[in-house]
């Protein structure tokens, strides 16, 4: 009789799943840009992931997902589906499918014979690897669903993000170069934990990182002023610190800003534009 009724859930929960259903906000989306995902109902995360350019993405508490595309993924067509999270046991029939476009990125920057896409070896390169770890990336939503914001008052781009460098094809600018004054506060785009304080790395100069849950963190560099420490909780808009000009090749005060999800950099106030249609206020 037991066996026979948990057939019966079973049964009853496998014909729920099959009747659940994902949304694609925009099925065809530009290296660099953000995929939105819905999947229905809501509540299933962070049972019920999102599988996409091969790897998982956990909902918000509304259902949504957030998808990088990578700078160097290939224009094509990619199947997205439900998976069970972690094991990646397929939930659907049958994926959708995102087409990925090409890309044309304004060429702003000559690049240097030194400068590379290699990554950095020894205690900088130890730190960051934390900040961005899998124990980091796997944290829940810290934002509680509001939308991200700007953080500076300003929009003048020196650089803008991508494959910007007219000597070298392949070689990125990882996010937008704001131009700003040195001193300038800086706030945090969204609420979320700081985890990594850097001061005077090689490049980066003075730079913070926020984790804001769902694998995505914001990356704040060439900071003057430092006004937080690793560990700290930060409310959306915030202010963090004073914008400035240390680090590396600095040719003039402005804020490095970052979005990376997942371990996939992209268009930082492309990725602000569009999830603020899908976040609350």
């Amino acid at each position: 009789m037991k066996t026979a009724f948990l057939a019966i859930i079973l049964l009853l929960f496998s014909v729920s799943v099959q009747a659940q259903s994902l949304h694609i906000a925009d099925s065809k989306v530009e290296q660099g840009g953000i995929l939105v995902i819905q999947i229905f109902p809501q509540w299933q995360g962070p049972m019920v992931c999102i599988s996409a350019l091969g790897k998982q993405y956990v909902p918000n508490k509304n259902g949504y997902t957030f998808v990088g595309v990578g700078v160097d993924i290939k224009p094509n067509k990619y199947p997205v589906l439900r998976v069970e999270c972690g094991r990646g046991v397929q939930l659907d029939r049958g994926p959708e499918y995102v087409e990925v476009l090409k890309k044309e990125f304004q060429k702003t920057r000559t690049a240097g014979r030194d400068r590379s896409n290699r990554p950095r070896k020894g205690a900088e390169r130890n730190a960051i690897d934390r900040a961005f770890s899998e124990t980091n990336r796997l944290v829940y939503d810290l934002t509680d669903g509001i939308s991200y914001v700007d953080s500076l008052g300003s929009r003048d781009l020196s650089d803008p993000f991508g494959l910007i460098y007219r000597n070298n094809k392949k070689l990125g600018h990882f996010g937008v170069d704001i131009r700003v004054p040195i001193g300038t506060s800086v706030m945090s785009t969204n609420r979320g934990k700081v985890v990594l304080v850097a001061k005077n790395f090689s490049k980066e100069g003075n730079m913070i990182i926020i984790n804001h849950g769902l694998g995505i963190f914001s990356v704040y560099m060439h900071l003057s002023k430092i006004d937080v420490n690793e560990g700290d909780l930060v409310e959306r808009g915030q202010i963090i610190g004073l914008s400035g000009e240390t680090g590396a090749r600095v040719r003039e005060p402005h804020l490095h800003f970052n979005i990376k999800i997942n371990g996939t950099y992209v268009d930082p106030l492309n990725f602000i534009d569009i999830v603020g249609q899908y976040l609350t206020r």
